[in-house]
C-alpha cells in the first residue's frame, strides 16, 4: 500500500532511472571487456615487437647460436615504470642460451612453426605476467636449428590502462543517468499538467455538479475519465432516483398520517361511544396502512442495497413456498377466502437470496387476499416451465383491467377505479426482487376477464 500510495512521478522516475541503471552496468561489463581486448592487444604489439627485435639478433656461430640483445628491444618494454621485463631466448631441444632461465615453459607443440605469435597469462615469481612467444629458423654454417624467444612483463601498465578507461565509462554513465534523471523529472511533471488542471477543475465543482468530465487528458488517463464519467452518470441516475422515490414516499406518508391526526382530533372532541368506536376504527385502519407502506418502503431499499451485501444461495422454493403460504392461511380463513399450494412435477433449487423471494411471494399473496372478496380462491402453484422455475400466484377476484396492466408494476400507482387502500409498492418491489435474480414477473389474465394470475419466473440453478 505504501508503494502504491507514491507519487506518480517519483515512481516513474524511479522505474525508468532503474531500468537505466541496470542497461548502464550491462554496458560496462562490455566496455570492461572491450577495454581488456583493446589494451592485451596494444601491449601485445609491443611484446611481439620486442621479442621480434631479439629474434633478429640470433646469429650462428660455428655449431652455436649467439645473441646480442638489443637494448631498444627491452627500451620498448619498459615505458611503464611500474612494469618489469623479462626475456628468454632456447635454441633446439629447449637449449638455454640467454635471459631468464626460469621463465615458465612452454611446450614445443603449442607454439606455431608458420611465425605466428603466442601469447598467454602466466604467474611468476608471484606476480602475474603477460608472456609473448615466437618460433623462428636459422641456418648457417654447419648448423641449421629452430630456436624461440619468449618475452614477458608484468601486466600493472595493462591493468592501469583498463582501469582509466573503466573510470572514464563509469563517470560517463553517471553524468548520463543523472541528465536523464533531470530531464526525465522536468518531462514527467510536464507530462502531468492536464492532471493537476484536471484536479484544480474538479475541485472547484460543487457537489451537485455530475456533469461528465470534458477536460484535455493524455491518452493514458482517457480510460479512466471515461470511467469517472460513466460512474458520474449513474450516480446523478440514483440520486434523481432517490429523490424521486424521497419525494413520492414522503407525498404517500403524508396522506396516512394526516388521516391518523385528523381521526385522533376527531375521537377527543367526540362524547358518543358509538362514534368514539367509529373513529378509531378509522385510525386504527389508517394506522395498519401507514405501517404496510413502513415495511414496503424498508422491503425496497433492501432490494437497492449494495452488491457484496447481496448472498445469492440454493433456495428450496418448495419448502419456501409451503411456508409463506401455510402463514397466510389464518388471514384466508378470517375472510372466507380458500387458500392453498400445490405443486406440478419435480422442481429443482434456484439460486438467490431467499429473504428477498420471500419478500417477493409474501407480496403477491397479500395483493391477493387484499383484492379478492369472500369466497375466493387464492392458489400458489410451483412448477416448470422450459428453462424456468416458476412459483405462480392465481384467485379468481376482480383481476386487472387492460388499461392498468402496463402501469401495476410502477412504484406508488393506484387504481382511480375503485376505493384502494393500498400503497403502489407491492408489484414494484416484487419487479424489482427478480431484476437482482435474473428473472421477471409476469401478469397472465385469467379466461372470462376475471382472476389474475402473476407469474415468477427463476433461471434453473
Amino acid at each position: 500500500m505504501r508503494w502504491q500510495r507514491k507519487s506518480l512521478r517519483r515512481r516513474l522516475l524511479l522505474w525508468l532511472l532503474g531500468a537505466l541503471a541496470i542497461i548502464s552496468a550491462l554496458m560496462l561489463f562490455e566496455v570492461r571487456s572491450s577495454a581488456s581486448k583493446a589494451a592485451n592487444e596494444a601491449y601485445d604489439r609491443v611484446l611481439l615487437g620486442s621479442a621480434l627485435a631479439i629474434a633478429e639478433r640470433v646469429v650462428v656461430v660455428g655449431e652455436q647460436l649467439e645473441v646480442d640483445v638489443p637494448y631498444v628491444a627491452l627500451e620498448m618494454l619498459t615505458s611503464a615504470a611500474q612494469d618489469r621485463v623479462f626475456y628468454q631466448v632456447v635454441g633446439p631441444g629447449n637449449d638455454f642460451i640467454t635471459g631468464y632461465d626460469d621463465l615458465p615453459v612452454v611446450d614445443d607443440s603449442e607454439i606455431p612453426k608458420n611465425g605466428a605469435p603466442l601469447f598467454f597469462d602466466a604467474d611468476y615469481r608471484g606476480d602475474a605476467i603477460r608472456v609473448g612467444v615466437i618460433s623462428r629458423h636459422i641456418s648457417g654454417g654447419r648448423l641449421s636449428a629452430r630456436f624461440t624467444v619468449m618475452v614477458a612483463e608484468t601486466v600493472e601498465g595493462r591493468n592501469n590502462l583498463i582501469n582509466e578507461m573503466m573510470t572514464a565509462a563509469i563517470v560517463r554513465q553517471l553524468v548520463l543517468i543523472l541528465v536523464a534523471g533531470i530531464v526525465l523529472w522536468i518531462g514527467i511533471g510536464w507530462g502531468l499538467k492536464p492532471l493537476v488542471r484536471l484536479e484544480a477543475a474538479l475541485n472547484r465543482r460543487t457537489p451537485s455538479d455530475l456533469r461528465p468530465i470534458e477536460h484535455e487528458v493524455p491518452q493514458e488517463v482517457r480510460h479512466l475519465i471515461d470511467a469517472i464519467n460513466d460512474l458520474m452518470k449513474r450516480l446523478g441516475g440514483s440520486i434523481e432516483a432517490m429523490q424521486r422515490f424521497t419525494s413520492n414516499a414522503a407525498h404517500q406518508l403524508r396522506t396516512p398520517l394526516a388521516a391518523i391526526q385528523t381521526q385522533a382530533e376527531l375521537a377527543q372532541d367526540e362524547k358518543d361511544p358509538a362514534n368514539i368506536t367509529k373513529r378509531l376504527e378509522h385510525l386504527n385502519r389508517s394506522t395498519k396502512q401507514t405501517s404496510r407502506l413502513i415495511n414496503q418502503l424498508l422491503s425496497l431499499a433492501r432490494t437497492h442495497q449494495e452488491d457484496e451485501d447481496f448472498q445469492f444461495e440454493a433456495v428450496d422454493l418448495k419448502l419456501l413456498s409451503e411456508e409463506v403460504t401455510r402463514a397466510y392461511v389464518p388471514e384466508a380463513v378470517s375472510q372466507q377466502i380458500d387458500l392453498g399450494f400445490e405443486q406440478q412435477g419435480q422442481i429443482v433449487s434456484v439460486v438467490g437470496n431467499e429473504e428477498l423471494i420471500k419478500e417477493a411471494l409474501k407480496n403477491l399473496i397479500e395483493n391477493a387476499l387484499h383484492y379478492c372478496p369472500e369466497n375466493s380462491t387464492v392458489t400458489v402453484r410451483l412448477k416448470q416451465i422450459s428453462e424456468n422455475v416458476v412459483i405462480e400466484v392465481e384467485d379468481n377476484g376482480p383481476g386487472v383491467s387492460k388499461e392498468e396492466r402496463d402501469k401495476i408494476f410502477e412504484r406508488f400507482y393506484r387504481s382511480e377505479t375503485r376505493d384502494d387502500e393500498g400503497c403502489g409498492l407491492g408489484l414494484p418491489i416484487v419487479r424489482e426482487i427478480m431484476e437482482r435474480h435474473g428473472g421477471i414477473i409476469e401478469y397472465q389474465a385469467a379466461l372470462e376477464g376475471r382472476g389474475a394470475c402473476f407469474q415468477l419466473k427463476f433461471p434453473q440453478a
